[in-house]
């Protein structure tokens, strides 16, 4: 329990150091004093405008996409019993993808609130795939990883076809396909905040009956824990935040793949340990990534997709190699 509570707390110094990175470098330069000052709300228009109206949104969209991910990584890793579960390798955010893509085609027109809702619902058809195929006996880990990567394959193929067929390669699709948090805006992140709650709401009644279904169905269900019911809501909730990240960033890989494995190696394998340290840890190893994404090229960036791939492709051999 010591060890618990101190990793918390360095993780949210690390976080609070990320924030504050965040909001103050960028291309253009702000003293300590100004900068301190706009923190404050405090000081001229132009800092304030700056911190608050460009650099903080994007660092809190970093931060609720990476507890997204951490998150519905660690429920479809612990529900699925699969240690590659990941919410875009297991194809959760493909329904999502499809659903962005149809938008940026001018094909389906709706609002902010409206595309988050309806990727949520789409990333939800994924997620009942992926239930399906995981609550049926003699499905092995490799196996369901391998039905998740095709029904990902499949989902990226139907939303690059729709946007080739619309011919808008623009810049935005280019940076939804690879993911990344630029050019984002409080309007793009207060949509997707109601389904980051649903998603976490949903998952807290079945965080403790998770280290029972570690054991197996029959034992699971010999303990109480209802091995299909709770199987069914935790990978549900996996799917709304799943949803919720690819309206807000787009295709940001291997976070949900990543954080469950680091979050098991600071805290041991009790489920409910790793499913809160992967709240902080997700949106820590996220806001970095964007951080090196968007001041390693300075003034240019590159996906923060990229530097997640760069991060979480390595470890994804390692677990294949070592566990599959």
């Amino acid at each position: 329990m010591r060890r618990f509570f101190i990793v918390i707390g360095v993780l949210v110094l690390i976080l609070v150091a990320g924030v504050l990175i965040g909001a103050a470098l960028g291309p253009v330069k702000l003293d300590a004093s100004r900068f301190f000052s706009a923190i404050l709300m405090r000081g001229d228009a132009s800092a304030h405008i700056l911190v608050w109206d460009l650099r903080m949104p994007r660092v809190i969209a970093a931060l609720l996409v990476g507890t997204c991910l951490g998150v519905s990584g660690c429920l479809l890793q612990s529900s699925t019993r699969n240690p590659l579960g990941d919410p875009q390798l297991f194809g959760l955010g493909g329904g999502a993808a499809v659903v962005q893509a149809l938008a940026m085609a001018g094909t389906l027109r709706t609002g902010s609130w409206g595309l988050v809702a309806l990727s949520v619902a789409a990333s939800l058809i994924g997620a009942g795939a992926i239930a399906l195929f995981a609550s049926r006996q003699g499905i092995s880990p490799a196996r369901l990883a391998l039905i998740g990567v095709s029904l990902s394959a499949l989902a990226a193929a139907v939303a690059t076809g729709i946007l080739a067929e619309a011919r808008v390669f623009s810049q935005q699709s280019l940076s939804f396909i690879g993911g990344s948090f630029a050019n984002r805006g409080w309007s793009d992140i207060v949509p997707a905040l109601p389904f980051f709650g649903i998603g976490l709401v949903l998952a807290l009644p079945v965080m403790g009956r998770l280290n029972a279904l570690a054991l197996g169905d029959l034992v699971a269900a010999n303990l109480g824990a209802e091995p299909k019911r709770t199987r069914a809501i935790a990978i549900a909730a996996s799917g709304v935040l799943g949803g919720a990240a690819v309206a807000v960033a787009g295709l940001v890989g291997f976070v949900g793949l990543l954080i469950p494995h680091l979050a098991r190696l600071l805290v041991g394998h009790d489920i409910r340990a790793i499913l809160i340290i992967s709240i902080p840890l997700g949106a820590a190893v996220t806001l970095f990534a964007d951080q090196a994404a968007r001041l390693a090229f300075m003034p240019s960036e590159v996906p923060v997709g990229l530097v997640t791939a760069l991060i979480g492709a390595p470890l994804m051999i390692y677990v294949a190699r070592r566990v599959l």
